[in-house]
């Protein structure tokens, strides 16, 4: 049962894809309501995320497992099944996922090979993670998410994001979908030792949050633990909206209004300032 006071972890995802979003993280940690953020390993600002990250030490960090549109940790001739042309992923997320059902045997050891380079990474540059989650939900795709729990495990990292519908949002397909996903995956996170909050927003509203989303859902948020994620970014309109989002006055008297208590994953006491 819930316990305790309402508490929100509020995650910037995509930290390290470029400059845009890593400055727009680091105004939403300083000015907004942000507490963590997930870090993409083969971002291509990777390294001044890395020293954001080390600058900024109450900033909770994770990892954005990418296996689809993002630049890929090892080389094309050590995982050609997965790897373009360019050393990029597939683009689009619903064709790499497919592809990795039909051609499973074949590319599952790449994957494995590819998620652990990306924690290996992250490791390598001083990063302590805290928890796990997938660039475009991928990780939850149920060939991936073993493999990422399990690395996550091994490591020591105890979190892992089991994102949600939200009928809130009037999205049915994505609710029932990610409501059978998350299932199955919460019982494989289980057996891993690893937990997940059990309410997760943001999914239905990816690129879309904005100033009145928030105030609409601060007063909804229940008892004990509630995840956020959002995707700040000072290059794209939608990437400065959810950046106004999270940095606005309104949004942040309300958390203070409702007692809302902001924390990342590493423990409470160690997110925003009010």
């Amino acid at each position: 049962m819930p316990h305790g006071p309402t508490q929100l972890v509020v995650v910037a995802d995509d930290f390290g894809r470029s400059s845009g979003v890593n400055h727009a993280v680091t105004c939403a940690l300083t000015q907004g309501i942000v507490t963590a953020a997930s870090l993409m390993a083969g971002g291509d600002a990777f390294e001044e995320a890395v020293r954001i990250a080390h600058d900024h030490r109450r900033l909770g960090m994770g990892l954005h497992v990418t296996v689809c549109d993002g630049q890929m940790i090892l080389s094309s001739d050590r995982v050609p099944g997965i790897s373009g042309r360019d050393g990029r992923f597939e683009p689009s997320p619903a064709r790499a996922g497919a592809r990795l059902w039909r051609r499973r045997g074949q590319l599952l050891s790449e994957v494995q090979e590819e998620i652990a380079a990306q924690f290996d990474r992250a490791e390598r540059a001083g990063v302590v993670l805290t928890h796990v989650d997938g660039h475009h939900h991928m990780h939850m795709h149920p060939l991936v998410f073993p493999i990422v729990c399990r690395e996550a495990s091994r490591r020591g990292i105890r979190r892992v994001r089991i994102p949600r519908g939200d009928l809130h949002d009037g999205r049915l397909t994505e609710w029932v979908l990610f409501g059978v996903l998350g299932g199955i995956n919460r019982r494989t996170a289980a057996r891993h030792g690893l937990a997940a909050s059990g309410r997760v927003h943001g999914l239905a509203r990816t690129g879309r949050v904005d100033e009145d989303y928030l105030i609409d859902l601060l007063p909804r948020l229940g008892l004990g633990l509630n995840e956020l994620f959002v995707h700040p970014d000072l290059d794209t309109e939608e990437g400065r909206r959810e950046l106004a989002a999270v940095t606005s006055p309104r949004v942040r008297e309300k958390v203070a209004e409702l007692g809302i208590e902001l924390v990342s994953f590493a423990g409470p006491g160690t997110g925003a300032p009010s």
